[in-house]
């Protein structure tokens, strides 16, 4: 269940797709990027959804003042991520999708070269750069594919999303959602467009480098579920069963990486950890 506030009704082209859990002063701060950007607000609209508000989201969202249409949906009971971007996505009211996460802030020409590149469908990926302790790490794609779908800055046709049935919400816990609509759109037959010059900040590190180790974990778990209904994925995916092999070896105690790429390392043995899990005939909750 959710209830939904509408803060203008205007149609849109284009709709950023958002949603947030106690995120209050990031998603204030992507409301201010929002409105610096250089495509006209009438052409583009907000629709974000509160997943947990225990910050006053819901009060600073409704007090906010945007000249852009912005739609906000508040679930009752927490959703996945997968299904509360694709509530998102039912109230959407354009023809673009925009996917950008809660921490993620487009830089001013970014929504306008999103929806050129749209003149010829497509999924466009666009750069990143993670901000973080006073450092920042650039991402700039050349040559992308389907596992390069992310929540971050990606923008795709509304109706190819709806034809490929949106976000899987059979994946329990964190990851593997995006790259499995990725290659339900590569199968659709939706090219990939890089586009790096559509550049957004993301406040915080690199999921690889952030240290968050149930994330990496479940991201683990979520690409064996995944790999089990489309084996074709494993290798991508990094588990198929050579490759959790050779990776045991290479992340076990005292490797050398391990001093020299800590954070990595750790992430990586996570990951091997989650996946691992999944071979065990009894964990079949959440499988695809």
């Amino acid at each position: 269940m959710s209830t939904r506030d509408e803060f203008s009704v205007a149609p849109s082209r284009l709709s950023i797709i958002t949603v947030t859990h106690n995120r209050r002063e990031l998603l204030l701060q992507k409301l201010r990027a929002l409105a610096a950007q250089t495509l006209s607000p009438e052409h583009f609209e907000l629709v974000v959804g509160v997943n947990g508000d225990a910050d006053g989201t819901l009060e600073a969202l409704q007090e906010a003042s945007a000249p852009y249409r912005m739609t906000v949906l508040s679930f009752e009971v927490p959703l996945s991520v997968a299904a509360a971007r694709n509530a998102c996505a039912a109230a959407a009211t354009g023809a673009v999708l925009y996917l950008s996460d809660d921490d993620c802030s487009p830089h001013p020409e970014t929504l306008a070269a999103h929806l050129a590149a749209q003149a010829a469908p497509c999924v466009a990926v666009g750069g990143l750069e993670f901000v973080h302790s006073g450092q920042v790490e650039t991402w700039r794609p050349k040559r992308v594919s389907f596992w390069n779908l992310n929540g971050a800055n990606v923008s795709l046709p509304a109706a190819a999303f709806r034809a490929v049935g949106g976000f899987d919400e059979r994946l329990e816990g964190y990851g593997g959602e995006d790259v499995l609509l990725g290659y339900a759109l590569h199968r659709y037959g939706l090219p990939f467009r890089a586009l790096p010059e559509a550049r957004a900040q993301h406040l915080g590190p690199n999921p690889v480098r952030g240290g968050n180790l149930h994330k990496a974990r479940s991201a683990g778990r979520n690409a064996a579920r995944i790999a089990r209904q489309h084996p074709e994925l494993a290798y991508r995916l990094g588990v198929h069963p050579a490759l959790l092999a050779l990776k045991g070896v290479a992340l076990r105690p005292g490797a050398l990486w391990r001093a020299l790429a800590p954070e990595r390392y750790a992430y990586e043995r996570a990951y091997l950890e989650g996946a691992l899990s999944e071979r065990d005939p009894a964990s079949e909750r959440g499988t695809l």
